[in-house]
């Protein structure tokens, strides 16, 4: 449904619609058609403002009476459809003989059968392109009529948000169509041909069918309203709508609005509560199931052409594809995709296999998929050489084969709240995510990275796409949405579980009980009222199949009785003296029989001491839907009454031994009655004892002859046994060799496990195809391995190391049997000594590689820590100017010749001592002190620092001091680098 903001494109209250948004109604019908065809137009007004098209199972050459047929049953005009017609408003149309109908532009277009493969399905074909022409303006009807023509184009009107309407079989007839299209569960009524006329009126009067002129759509439905059918929708199906788009959700929700003819959306709120299987309808409505075989053949043939090579590229032999299919409906895109699977395989030549998860949210949807039948229609949809193949023809309808059901796997599943599946190799999730809102989406994606193998494939909807997830999936079909997973590795993503609607302003707490209580009493109690006010019901009582009492209606105590101990609610139980016997009998027999209504009349009932006639009539409730499988009971009086009988003398006086002669009479009717009831109750019995009887009868028959097999069977398990026996004695001997050396190889194992983890050594065990078989607790550190990587081919692994040739060195190894061995580092600035080495069993045979790092950090930063010194030394040595070299605490690492000569006449040893103790603290100068102290912690020199100094046996020097940081190699310790110079 598209809103019109624009208030030029809005007619005046009460004008014609305009032809852009004429509501068209197509109507199909077949073998007895034309009587419905009389009723429906008969019964529907000249006025109603829709165009009908009428399309027939006619002979090609047969001449047309039809216009001329039902012009007597219509003052609308009735006219033969022609190529190029322009449809109008309160016009009938009829699809002439042994030509396919069409729309375009709200004109009609002629189309040869013999070009289409729809040619004998000529209402699948107009009713699929009425609903692609005006969308939502649509109205299908389907007739009486064989086969299952009709019913594809029903479910294409239904995903456009039309209406549809189905003859009711009981009076079709024949009832193959009407039958068919109620099985694909998309019909919203079933009525007969006369009273659908009266529903189209009521129809194009809702709300929802006047906004497309007048209003926009998505103002329909408050916000508030929403969010209260959302908790109306959660509680009845634990599915949770919030996360859909909002303009789709109205759409829909104002649709089931306009059929109820209900105008204000709390109302509707109250409906609902009242009704659950509105709740359901609403639920699979809002579930959107459209869907068709090979949906965007383009599509289906780029996915075949070139994305299906690319994933079986680099798979090994007997390979097994895991796809996975969300939103699958009723099942015709998973069986096109392992259509696709199974021809891309043959063509491929190498043995490879697949299986498809298949999964959907509408449990009604999951069942008919996995039922794999399909209506005849499927085949403008499906090639003749798929249909001969993959499909067997099944009284009108086609049935998927086994080899291609069997590789299919149906699940309920929902995609928003449950896990995903993994190792996933295919996904294919085509138009959901568009009725999804963005912030939901940007949690689904992550979830389809996660579950995808490396290098998947993901294959969406022509109307959807990544959107800013370009950095987890890279394009292969840019046009055609198909996908390719990146190998960027991401934690497991959390969905949305159990979601709930904000509860805020929008939805009280009053609001809600408020619903609840009138959910929990409104629906049975007004409808029971209702259908016991048609029937002028006296004291009634509506009871379930075991008896027990829903809904009590007037004044029921003179009839039931609460039963002495535990209270219940059991009718029979309850029963008053004289009732209980028919009650029983009757139930038993309306619940076991085809019986509809059972009427006892003159049932003398015991009455507070009294003794009162009744007729009790117990009736199976077969209307309305939400009242079946319910029986009514009800108590109807007769105006005769018997008193007790204990009559009363003149005087007052009771006369306990003397009866009437009428009184005797009542008892033996009653025990009459009670006898007759018995015997009643005992004839059903020994019906069902004699039932029984036969069946154990044969029973017994089948055993004995099963017995006999089984004696036979028994003296050859009494041979096999003695031969078992021996051979138990063997096999218990090998097995205590067998449990020694498993708990031996145990002991070993954790004795190499325990020696790998205490070297410190990172450790990876490959096979020969460069699989892991094995790692230490080290190794994660470097490969990010985690437990399940096990089986995983090294090269699928991202490591620390910068070192790019680990897996070309690996095949070298594997195929010279010559070890490697080098020094590499890692982007932490770790170094490693790296060995490849073959991997040999006892038997001395190559099995895999074994790769050991050995962390050198330390001994390498040792190494470049000598090395510096070495080049600082021989530098300072080589100058004549006395210099001295201090660590960051100022101890002193060395000092040059020039300084031994000119400060060290008692020849200390200055090495690793503090500058501010030798020489008697000579250098224990407190500005010298604070510049050193700014140095290292600034990283600044300092020049020309003036100062006096007393040296032992030297006397006093003038100074000046020159000093810096020295720049090392990373990871080195500092350096100061001090300068003296005496001043003159």
């Amino acid at each position: 449904m598209k809103a019109r903001s624009s208030k030029a494109n809005q007619p005046t209250p009460g004008a014609t619609p305009s032809d852009n948004a004429l509501p068209v109604v197509g109507i199909g019908a077949s073998a007895g058609g034309l009587e419905a065809l009389q009723a429906l137009f008969s019964n529907l007004p000249p006025d109603s403002g829709f165009a009908f098209i009428v399309v027939t199972h006619q002979l090609p050459d047969h001449a047309s009476l039809l216009p001329e047929l039902l012009h007597h049953y219509t003052t609308m005009p009735v006219m033969s459809a022609e190529d190029g017609m322009a449809l109008k408003a309160n016009h009938v149309f009829v699809c002439p003989p042994g030509r396919n109908l069409a729309l375009l532009n709200q004109r009609l277009r002629l189309i040869e059968p013999g070009q289409y493969n729809s040619a004998n399905l000529p209402i699948d074909y107009f009713l699929r392109s009425l609903a692609e022409c005006v969308q939502e303006m649509s109205v299908g009807i389907i007739l009486s009529g064989t086969g299952t023509d009709g019913t594809q184009g029903l479910k294409a009107i239904k995903g456009v948000s039309g209406m549809t309407m189905v003859q009711d079989p009981a009076s079709a007839k024949f009832d193959g169509m009407p039958q068919s299209a109620i099985l694909m569960g998309d019909v919203d009524f079933v009525l007969p041909a006369e009273k659908m006329g009266q529903q189209l009126v009521e129809y194009s009067k809702g709300p929802y069918f006047k906004s497309e002129y007048t209003v926009d759509p998505e103002s329909l439905v408050a916000p508030e309203a929403v969010q209260k059918i959302f908790i109306v929708l959660r509680n009845r199906t634990g599915n949770d709508f919030s996360a859909y788009k909002p303009t789709t959700i109205k759409r829909r929700i104002a649709r089931r609005m306009n059929i109820h003819q209900i105008k204000n959306p709390d109302r509707y709120v109250h409906f609902l509560q009242e009704n659950p299987v509105e709740i359901d309808k609403l639920s699979k409505e809002l579930l959107i199931n459209v869907t068709s075989f090979f949906r965007d053949t383009e599509a289906f043939s780029s996915l075949s052409e070139h994305a299906l090579p690319k994933l079986f590229a680099d798979k090994p032999d007997n390979y097994e594809f895991r796809v996975w299919v969300t939103g699958c409906s009723s099942g015709e895109e998973p069986y096109s995709i392992a259509i696709l699977f199974r021809e891309a395989i043959e063509k491929s030549g190498k043995p490879f296999s697949f299986q498809i998860f298949a999964t959907d949210l509408d449990e009604s949807s999951i069942n008919r998929a996995r039922d794999g039948v399909y209506p005849a229609g499927i085949n403008a949809d499906v090639t003749p050489l798929r249909l001969e193949r993959f499909f067997k023809p099944d009284n009108n309808q086609y049935r998927i084969n086994k080899e291609i059901r069997e590789r299919v796997i149906f699940a309920t599943q929902n995609l928003i709240q449950d896990p995903p599946f993994t190792h996933i190799d295919l996904i294919c999730c085509r138009n959901l995510l568009i009725y999804l809102n963005g912030e939901l989406q940007k949690e689904i994606f992550p979830q389809f990275h996660y579950a995808l193998n490396a290098d998947g494939l993901l294959f969406l909807g022509s109307s959807e796409s990544i959107g800013s997830f370009d950095d987890l999936f890279a394009v292969i079909d840019k046009k055609w949405k198909i996908y390719q997973r990146k190998n960027i590795r991401l934690s497991f993503p959390v969905s949305r579980l159990n979601y709930l609607p904000p509860r805020s302003k929008e939805v009280s707490a009053v609001t809600l009980n408020s619903l609840s209580s009138e959910f929990q009493t409104g629906n049975i109690a007004r409808q029971i009222e209702r259908l016991l006010l048609e029937r002028f019901a006296p004291a009634s009582v509506v009871i379930n199949e075991h008896g027990k009492i829903v809904y009590i209606h007037g004044r029921t105590g003179k009839y039931l009785e609460p039963a002495a101990g535990q209270p219940s609610w059991n009718i029979v139980e309850m029963a008053r003296e004289g009732l209980r016997m028919p009650l029983m009998t009757a139930l038993s027999k309306v619940t076991k029989t085809s019986e509809t209504e059972i009427i006892h009349n003159g049932l003398r009932v015991k009455t507070n001491g009294d003794y009162e006639n009744i007729d009790m009539t117990l009736t199976k409730i077969t209307e309305p839907e939400a009242l079946r499988d319910l029986f009514l009971v009800a108590f109807q009086p007769q105006p005769s009454k018997i008193t007790s009988p204990a009559p009363t003398r003149p005087d007052g006086d009771l006369s306990g031994d003397d009866k009437s002669s009428e009184d005797k009479s009542q008892e033996n009717e009653q025990l009459e009655q009670e006898l007759f009831f018995t015997r009643e109750s005992l004839r059903a019995s020994i019906e069902e004892l004699q039932t029984s009887n036969e069946e154990i009868k044969s029973a017994n028959e089948e055993l004995q002859s099963t017995n006999e097999e089984l004696q036979s069977s028994n003296e050859e398990l009494e041979t096999s046994k003695e031969e078992m026996q021996s051979l138990n004695e063997e096999l218990n001997t090998v097995n205590s060799e067998l449990q020694n050396k498993v708990e031996t190889l145990s002991e070993v194992n954790d004795d190499m496990q325990n020696l790998m983890n205490s070297t410190d050594i990172a450790t990876i065990f490959l096979d020969t195809q460069l699989k892991i078989k094995r790692f230490t607790r080290q190794a994660k550190n470097i490969f990010k391995l985690i437990d399940s990587d096990i089986g995983r081919p090294l090269a699928d692994l991202v490591s620390n190391l910068r070192y790019r040739h680990l897996i070309a060195d690996a095949e070298a190894v594997l195929q010279t049997l010559v070890f490697k061995d080098m020094e590499v580092q890692s982007h932490d600035d770790d170094w490693y000594l790296l060995r490849i080495l073959p991997y040999r069993t006892a038997e001395n045979m190559i099995d895999g590689l074994v790769i050991t790092l050995v962390n050198i950090t330390r001994i390498k930063k040792a190494e470049q820590t000598a090395h510096a010194a070495e080049i600082t030394t021989a530098i300072v040595n080589t100058i004549n100017q006395p210099l001295l070299v201090l660590d960051e605490h100022l101890q002193i690492i060395t000092s040059n010749p020039a300084y031994q000569q000119l400060f060290n006449s008692q020849h200390e040893t200055l090495s690793g001592q503090s500058l501010f103790a030798i020489h008697a603290e000579a250098w224990n100068i407190a500005e010298l002190r604070e510049h050193l102290t700014q140095t290292l912690r600034l990283n600044t020199a300092f020049d020309g620092l003036a100062c006096t100094a007393q040296f032992p046996g030297i006397g006093k020097k003038q100074l000046v001091i020159n000093g810096r940081i020295l720049n090392q190699l990373p990871g080195c310790p500092i350096l100061i680098l001090l300068a003296l110079t005496e001043s003159l």
